[in-house]
């Protein structure tokens, strides 16, 4: 907002005119500057108010993702038991047929984009200390998941790295059986750690959304 302020046209008489034309600037300033707040306050609510529908679709869609992450931890720990009753087997029965290894896992991902919106607008600036620190906490949760899921394919590439190079007719060593078992076990307590982090997310969502609905 642009503030003019202009001399009288007419000659003041006395210190009455000149108080009332002292007056009316001053009326004149205060309602320009409470309209230049009023227009501030509803660009900042403006911003708040996209900012938290944008972040509230962002977060039910990655809340989703869970259900499918849980399902593939638990295929994986399924798969790391089997590994060890083959690797066993192998030692145990060298001639006899016996399962293949099998090491994987689907490195899933959460979006942000709403969050680094709102941070890149300001907008959090403008939220409640409450809601401000709710969605930080969420999407910092989001950060350590996302971690352990590297953490996990890092130690899948390690563990299936030497078994994915040999025939299928292989047969490890008792050296290769026991370095093999110290990765898988690796690998099993990052799956532990990433089950509880899930758990922590997911409370997370539910209180959000019971805040929210």
């Amino acid at each position: 907002v642009m503030i003019d302020v202009h001399p009288p046209h007419e000659r003041m008489h006395g210190f009455r005119d000149f108080a009332l034309h002292l007056f009316t600037i001053t009326v004149g300033l205060l309602i320009a500057l409470s309209l230049e707040g009023c227009m501030e306050w509803q660009h900042h609510r403006y911003l708040v108010r996209e900012a938290e529908a944008d972040l509230r679709v962002e977060i039910e869609k990655n809340s989703g993702n869970l259900v499918s992450l849980r399902k593939q931890i638990e295929e994986q720990q399924k798969q790391l038991d089997d590994d060890l009753t083959v690797l066993s087997q192998m030692q145990a029965h060298p001639n006899a047929p016996h399962g293949q290894l099998g090491v994987a896992f689907r490195w899933g991902n959460f979006d942000d984009v709403a969050w680094k919106t709102a941070q890149s607008t300001g907008a959090f600036t403008y939220m409640s200390y409450r809601d401000a620190s709710t969605y930080s906490n969420i999407y910092a949760m989001q950060s350590e998941v996302f971690n352990a899921e590297k953490d996990v394919t890092d130690e899948v590439l390690r563990s299936a790295a030497f078994p994915s190079t040999t025939p299928d007719n292989w047969l490890p060593t008792p050296a290769q059986a026991d370095d093999l078992r110290t990765h898988i076990g690796l690998l099993q307590m990052r799956l532990m750690l990433l089950t509880s982090y899930v758990d922590g997310l997911d409370s997370i969502y539910k209180n959000y959304k019971s805040d929210h609905n």
